[in-house]
Order: structure tokens, then C-alpha cells, then sequence
């Protein structure tokens, strides 16, 4: 074997799957099992759950695996980033988008994401931002991205899957509403009426490709300031024919990438970290450099 633990925790979301979790804990628990000695499997009951579960017990592991969408995933991170011993760290898609497990190269299929882990790993320390006393790995925005979380309905969700996102960001795409936002990086200013601020740190959003330039190990945050004209190019982060390139030589979109970044916005908004919701109206966003060890797929 080519790699083994002596201790594993394995985090599930005892919710996710569609009602398949048995069955995928079937497929991922024996080979897991076959590289270390002991392997805990901590299924969470109520929301928060796995940020708790990685806060008081994940330093105690030498290797936590995440299985679950990307809900599961946010907080697994926001558990793991405040700890001081932190372990190693694998994700293991169960959920609708994967949005970080795309990121980072993990196959959407279950069997070959446990093969990523248990058959010569590829390891890379990661890029984590704070925001407040908060944490993200794939994006933080508000605008559209926010609007269009918010307009999800979770059974659809769960019926539809990623399909739920396209129909909503439709939807929203209608009646888009101008914020004034304001962001301060690397010694400027930027002030603007925007239909959305995006913060990335990952590369996918709604199982969708962001520009492919973005990278999780260069200590920055791309943030794209998008104005109402920048309509054609905002739509490329989000439908189904997306390239994953936005063009920086539009004035309809400004490009920032920056360590740290103050954003302001006119009145409290509705934000949305890796898919999760929140209020803010000042922001200030810092990148955590190669912060998290993370076990990652293959580059293609």
C-alpha cells in the first residue's frame, strides 16, 4: 500500500446524497479502511455539524476526508482553518455542484475520488480566505450570485441538481438589481455600480467553470467587478456552454487579484460563501496562504 494513517476521520453529511449516503459509505469505508488502523465515521445531524466535528477533533486525525457537497465542505473548512495543528485533508464529492472538489482536480466519480486518496495521493497546500471570523475555499459573492443562491428552492435542488442553479441564474438574470460597490486592494480604489462582485478562490461555480486562470496556491483572490454591461461575459460563469475564460480586455468587467481586499457596499446585502448565505455590508477578505493540506486529483 502506498500510503497509510494511522487514525482517519471520515465526515459525511448525514442529509446528503439524495438518500444514496448508505450506499456511498459502502463504496468509500473499505478502501479508507485499508490504509490505516483506525477509521472514524462521524455523520452529522443538524447544520453546523461538521464545522463542529472539525474544530474539537479533527487535530486528534492525521487525515480527515470530507464527503459531501459543498455545504458540507464550507463548514468542514471553517472548522479546520481555525485549528493550530490542522491534518491532512481530502474531499469526496456526495453533493450537487462539488464546486472546491472541481477546483482541485477530484473526479466526480466516487470510486476514482477514494482511488485519488488511497492510491499514490498528489498533495498540495492550499489557499484559504477569511472573511471576519468566517472562512471560504471556492468564492464569495453578492450581486447576481447571491440573488441566484437565494432564488434555489431545496427540493429542487435535490431533484434537479445542478439544473436548479441554470434555471434560477435565468431567472435572475431578468430583473438584475445595481449595487454600489466600493473595493480597496493593493493601495486603489474601485468604486462602481455592479450586478456582482464575485471573490474567487476556486475555479467553478454551479458545477461551471470560472476562469481558468485562477489559481489556489498564488496567495491572491480574484475579484471581478461585473457592471450591467458586462451582461454576455457574466452569463459565461454561469450557463452550461461556459469556456471558463472571461475577457480582461472588457471595461464591462474588472479583474483584481490582490492578498487582501476591503469591499464596501452601499447597504447590507445578502452574501454568499461557497453556497452557503450570510449578510455583510463591510467586508474585509484575506488570503490564508497554502493554509490547508489537501489531497487533489490528477492534473489533466
Amino acid at each position: 500500500m502506498s500510503v497509510f494513517y494511522s487514525k482517519i476521520l471520515l465526515v459525511c453529511n448525514g442529509k446528503a446524497g439524495r438518500g444514496e449516503l448508505e450506499t456511498q459509505l459502502l463504496e468509500v469505508t473499505p478502501p479508507l479502511l485499508d490504509i490505516c488502523d483506525t477509521l472514524t465515521v462521524h455523520k452529522t445531524k443538524e447544520k453546523g455539524g461538521a464545522e463542529k466535528i472539525c474544530r474539537d477533533k479533527a487535530g486528534e486525525y492525521e487525515l480527515v476526508v470530507i464527503l459531501g457537497g459543498d455545504g458540507t465542505v464550507h463548514e468542514a473548512v471553517n472548522g479546520l482553518a481555525r485549528l493550530s495543528l490542522k491534518p491532512k485533508v481530502a474531499i469526496l464529492p456526495g453533493g450537487t455542484c462539488n464546486d472546491f472538489a472541481r477546483s482541485l482536480n477530484i473526479p466526480m466519480n466516487l470510486r476514482q475520488a477514494v482511488e485519488a486518496i488511497t492510491d499514490n495521493p498528489h498533495e498540495k497546500n492550499v489557499d484559504i480566505v477569511k472573511v471576519g471570523d468566517r472562512y471560504f475555499s471556492n468564492f464569495w459573492g453578492t450581486g447576481l450570485v447571491s440573488q441566484t443562491s437565494d432564488n434555489i428552492d431545496t427540493g429542487s435542488k435535490s431533484v434537479l441538481g445542478k439544473l436548479s442553479y441554470y434555471i434560477s441564474a435565468f431567472q435572475s438574470i431578468q430583473e438584475p438589481r445595481l449595487l454600489n460597490a466600493t473595493v480597496m486592494a493593493n493601495g486603489k480604489e474601485y468604486n462602481e455600480e455592479v450586478v456582482m462582485l464575485l471573490a474567487a478562490n476556486g475555479r467553478s461555480i454551479g458545477a461551471n467553470p470560472l476562469p481558468a486562470s485562477i489559481d489556489l496556491e498564488d496567495g491572491l483572490v480574484d475579484i471581478y467587478m461585473v457592471k450591467k454591461t458586462g451582461f454576455p461575459l457574466l452569463k459565461e460563469f454561469f450557463i452550461i456552454r461556459s469556456t471558463g475564460e472571461v475577457s480582461d480586455q472588457s471595461d464591462d468587467i474588472i479583474h483584481i487579484q490582490a492578498p487582501a481586499a476591503d469591499i464596501h457596499l452601499e447597504g447590507l446585502e445578502k452574501v454568499d460563501m461557497d453556497g452557503e448565505l450570510y449578510e455583510g455590508q463591510h467586508q474585509t477578505l484575506e488570503v490564508l496562504k497554502h493554509h490547508l493540506r489537501l489531497i487533489v486529483g490528477d492534473h489533466k
